[in-house]
């Protein structure tokens, strides 16, 4: 793999006196951050990940058809997902374990362990998948689960990592990811702020630049769990830390609020078959919905312009044609005194503004004045 493709870039260290408060304890850049050479920062389009974590259902054809309609569908990045199954989950029958037994029709076993290795990809198949991204020029990384997975993706030259909800408080696990030096993106389904806390002082504590997700932890997620309103509680509190959503809602428009609160980065579930077999098929975005998502949040970021009340130079003559003038509501004889009913606004608006009305009532006029003519300075002493 080239190095170039899949060279990380840091962004300056974030430091703060205390993430309680979000202040920064001294002056730092301001909010961005870049993987692969892309620059996320509010200023930039959206940066829109398509999730085909286990979506391919462990058939590497599949995952590089994903990739090929994900790159056609305008997806900045491609993420899958990377575990250990046994150094993830604990031997047992309880939800969450290994053992855990479901009949659940979209499992590719009825063990849940089991499941998860018949998803997983060798180390050869996972050399293959990220030298097919490379080839298609598209930035390509994983979700570690353990860290055994994390240092082959290390080794594997990923320009980034993501942090799934589920380790948003496994320190130990995100430390060992900063270590390596390319930027974290983090979600915080299921935390409280105090938690959410803890990451950004645990990171900021490196050289590693990273973001934060407001993530939902509910599979598929209703829209009135969302609560995208975080997004900007998050970017009050850290001031320089990209923020962004890591959503399981079916839809992407609650996205184009997100983007519109001041997120920048989005990670969506992907699938080129809802159908299909899988965890998260079912409530992934297709295609067609990721190109829809992909154009909304490009032309909302144009539509957002910049916060400066100004006139744009196309609006002026629009401005002209709507803009009322004053002009003379009747017949003036000269030395006639100026009241209020002697005056009119109209269209279009070159001339005297309405706002100036008080300015000539009182006034007299400087020479006879026809009816409905516009009003001239010139016309009153």
């Amino acid at each position: 793999m080239q190095a170039s493709m899949y060279a990380g870039s840091k962004g300056p260290a974030q430091t703060y006196d205390s993430a309680l408060n979000g202040t920064p304890d001294s002056a730092v850049a301001t909010r961005n951050m870049s993987i692969a050479d892309r620059l996320i920062a509010d200023s930039e389009p959206a940066y829109l990940i398509a999730e085909i974590g286990h979506n391919h259902g462990g058939s590497l054809q599949r995952a590089f058809e994903m990739v090929d309609t994900a790159i056609a569908s305008g997806a900045d990045a491609v993420k899958f997902q990377t575990r250990v199954p046994v150094d993830v989950y604990a031997q047992g029958s309880q939800p969450g374990a290994y053992g855990f037994k479901s009949d659940n029709p979209n499992w590719t076993d009825g063990t849940y362990g089991v499941h998860r290795e018949k998803l997983e990809f060798s180390h050869l198949q996972w050399e293959e998948l990220f030298e097919y991204c490379r080839e298609k020029r598209v930035t390509a990384f994983s979700t570690p689960f353990d860290f055994k997975s994390l240092d082959r993706l290390g080794r594997l030259g990923v320009p980034a990592f993501k942090i799934a909800s589920g380790d948003a408080t496994n320190t130990p696990l995100i430390r060992h990811a900063a270590a390596v030096g390319v930027p974290l993106i983090i979600s915080t389904g299921g935390c409280n702020q105090a938690e959410v806390d803890t990451i950004v002082n645990v990171v900021s504590k490196t050289s590693t630049s990273f973001a934060l997700l407001q993530c939902t932890c509910i599979y598929p997620a209703p829209t009135d769990a969302l609560n995208l309103r975080v997004i900007e509680s998050y970017r009050e509190r850290y001031p320089n830390v990209v923020t962004g959503l890591s959503t399981h809602n079916k839809g992407w428009a609650p996205t184009l609020t997100a983007f519109a609160l001041g997120g920048r980065i989005f990670e969506h579930h992907y699938t080129n078959d809802r159908t299909w077999k899988g965890t998260d098929n079912n409530f992934s975005l297709t295609p067609g919905d990721f190109s829809a998502l992909r154009t909304a949040c490009d032309e909302s970021l144009l539509a957002l312009g910049n916060p400066d009340k100004a006139q744009d130079e196309r609006e002026k003559s629009f401005t002209i044609e709507r803009r009322k003038a004053l002009y003379w509501n009747r017949t003036i004889r000269k030395g006639q005194q100026i009241s209020t009913e002697d005056l009119i606004p109209l269209c279009p608006g070159t001339g005297v503004s309405p706002h100036a009305i008080n300015r000539l009532v009182g006034r007299y006029a400087k020479r006879d004045i026809t009816e409905r003519k516009r009003v001239d300075w010139n016309d009153v002493d």
